[in-house]
């Protein structure tokens, strides 16, 4: 007697594991993908908004600070000045004097 040696077929658990493993892999890979180009933008927006800032006279600066404070604080009000101050690579008490100046509130504020 001799048995037929049937081809040997993978287990379906291993394969559906297998798939699922490769669907994990590949959307973490997406995300990693998305992170990478979020960073980038944010990287760029960042870098016009210091070119926007330093392009400005003293009562600009005021104004397009303020603005970037008011939008930052709308989204959440506690630390808003300081986001602001890292996003134009300035100091946080900097932010303070273009928002509290008279000069600059004088000159069109």
């Amino acid at each position: 007697m001799t048995k037929k040696n049937s081809p040997v077929q993978p287990d379906p658990l291993e394969q559906m594991m297998a798939t699922v493993i490769q669907g994990f892999q590949m959307t973490t890979a997406s995300i990693h993908e998305l992170r990478g180009q979020q960073a980038s933008l944010e990287q760029r927006l960042q870098q016009q908004a210091r070119a926007a800032y330093h392009g400005m006279t003293g009562s600009g600066k005021s104004r397009y600070t303020s603005e970037l404070v008011k939008i930052e604080s709308e989204q959440n009000p506690r630390g808003a000045q300081a986001r602001v101050a890292e996003t134009l690579g300035v100091s946080p008490a900097r932010i303070t004097q273009l928002l509290n100046s008279d000069k600059n509130r004088k000159n069109g504020k």
